[in-house]
């Protein structure tokens, strides 16, 4: 398994490195068959930065993952802050266009025709400013996209979190842009959050894996 992203794949907010969300679902996949985990993240990357990263990866590890998953995005809003909050569609969509370049490349370099490629949209850590919705939906909206365009299954987090950020984004305030802060910010996931992260990614690879079987399926009878 290939977990790709920032601080949050790399297990930010978590209590402990088992409560962060590749670790659970490394645990709860294990229940069946040996699953080894490489966790491909850092605090504060970008797309970019994961991006240029990835050489550093081993190839066995690229053509040996059954299951690859992606979660990348905050910093690049983050770090387009002053242009995306001018609110101009031209502005976000530009940002959202250079992150979608990057995000084409890991996905380029990490999906195998065998494997089971997982991609996840943003949760909006500020749902009561209408602006950081309106942005995370114009990124998400691009992240489906590329998923169409590459064939990858969509965990949806912004839906998973969609009401319950009090309890799954730690530090979480009042949910308005003016909660940024130097430190704690409310950003990363609480041992909640990660706890819903990894349930989401695991409901979407059973679905995956129900289609696959129902496909299959249907070849068989097609040939009979």
């Amino acid at each position: 398994m290939l977990a790709l992203g920032d601080s949050i794949t790399y297990g930010y907010g978590a209590t402990s490195p088992d409560l962060s969300y590749p670790e659970r679902l490394r645990r709860h996949l294990a229940r069946n068959a040996r699953v080894s985990l490489h966790v491909q993240a850092k605090p504060g990357w970008t797309s970019r930065q994961l991006n240029k990263s990835l050489p550093e990866v081993p190839q066995c590890i690229y053509d040996e993952a059954e299951i690859v998953t992606l979660m990348i995005g905050g910093n690049d809003l983050l770090r387009g802050a002053p242009v995306l909050l001018t609110g101009k569609p031209e502005r976000i969509a530009q940002v959202c266009e250079r992150s979608q370049s990057e995000i084409e490349e890991i996905v380029e370099r990490a999906n195998r025709p065998y494997n089971t490629f997982v991609i996840a949209t943003l949760y909006n850590p500020f749902p009561n400013f209408e602006l950081a919705e309106r942005i995370t939906q114009t990124y998400n909206d691009m992240i489906r996209k590329v998923a169409a365009h590459h064939r990858l299954h969509v965990f949806d987090a912004s839906r998973a979190f969609r009401g319950h950020e009090a309890d799954y984004v730690e530090h979480y305030k009042s949910g308005q842009f003016r909660d940024i802060r130097l430190y704690k910010n409310p950003i990363h996931p609480t041992d909640a959050g990660h706890h819903a992260l990894y349930q989401g990614f695991f409901r979407t690879l059973q679905r995956a894996k129900a289609s696959r079987q129902k496909r299959k399926g249907i070849r068989q009878r097609n040939r009979a």
